[in-house]
């Protein structure tokens, strides 16, 4: 090879070279810059949290006390408390999550495990997804007609219950399905390869371990019921009978935190002097009260996730073994 060759050669792989570092150079800045974006978007979401807990707390601390949390508003001149709202509140979550759970968990293990690609199965995600789409307040109006009307359960907690129940089906059902199908796979198959059946599988491999993104499913669906103000504002009505204030009744009518916080806030009480204290102590109790759900909730799921995979009472690496 002539000395104009090796020369040639040596040119084109330093050119190449050269090129190279500077595609390596170019990807290496995109990669900083993605990291840094998507870095930036999401401390942008812990901002958001605190920033909305710092302003809420701020404004509806200073009215909390133990008289507040535990009595009955006045409506004239103060406010008085939230007792009986804070009951309704919990009341109207523990009766729709009695409706959603069993009903969004079932229809999960039905796509799941049992549905086959076909007509049907398209159709029963079609319906799903139009009902996820569908507005709250057409929810209460059709709870409305369906519930009030129809059925005669007139203004109620239980008429309250169940319209969410219908507004939160979608949401259960869709999250509860992606838990039972994160499960591997090879719990299925130990579980058949034992003799089990298929309803036995389910039942004992399956939904166990599915268990924790159930309860997250559940404590996603408990925040929209807990928020929700259209459909019950239409169900179960404005006020709180003054002879049923802690009624397990569901067909007495109901009050919500959410709803007391729109009555004060928007509609306006006459005469009520501390409206907006009260609205905003209000506020406080309920991003309070979601809060310790979810806390409560993931330290649950977390302890039920380490129990799953066998490392809660493990011992520790190099740890002295008994005699």
């Amino acid at each position: 090879m002539s000395a104009d060759v090796r020369d040639l050669v040596a040119s084109r792989e330093e050119a190449g070279a050269v090129m190279n570092m500077g595609a390596r150079r170019r990807a290496k800045f995109n990669d900083t810059v993605a990291t840094v974006v998507m870095s930036a978007a999401s401390l942008l979401l812990v901002v958001v949290l605190f920033g909305v807990i710092f302003l809420l707390l701020r404004a509806g601390l200073p009215a909390l006390s133990w008289s507040f949390l535990t009595t009955a508003g006045s409506f004239v001149n103060t406010g008085g408390g939230i007792g009986p709202q804070i009951f309704v509140s919990m009341y109207i979550l523990v009766l729709s999550l009695l409706f959603t759970t069993p009903l969004g968990v079932g229809a999960a293990i039905y796509m799941a495990e049992y549905a086959k690609p076909g007509r049907l199965t398209t159709l029963i995600r079609f319906s799903t997804e139009a009902l996820a789409s569908v507005p709250s307040v057409v929810f209460g109006v059709f709870g409305a007609i369906v519930f009030l009307t129809t059925f005669h359960l007139g203004f109620s907690v239980l008429s309250g219950a169940l319209t969410l129940t219908l507004l939160n089906l979608p949401l259960m059902v869709r999250l509860a399905e992606d838990s039972m199908r994160t499960v591997p796979e090879s719990y299925r198959e130990a579980s058949l390869a034992l003799g089990g059946t298929r309803w036995e599988t389910i039942r004992k491999a399956v939904v166990p371990s599915a268990i924790p993104g159930i309860v997250t499913a559940m404590v996603l669906t408990g925040g929209r019921i807990i928020g929700e103000t259209a459909p019950l504002i239409l169900t179960t009505g404005t006020t709180i009978s003054p002879n049923a204030t802690y009624s397990l009744n569901p067909l007495q009518t109901g009050e919500t935190l959410a709803v007391h916080v729109w009555v004060l806030k928007i509609v306006g009480v006459p005469g009520l002097q501390d409206a907006q204290k009260v609205a905003n102590g209000a506020a406080a109790v309920l991003l309070l009260i979601v809060l310790l759900v979810n806390i409560g909730a993931a330290y649950f799921t977390g302890r039920l996730q380490k129990r799953l995979s066998g490392t809660v009472g493990a011992p520790r690496a190099g740890g002295r073994k008994k005699d």
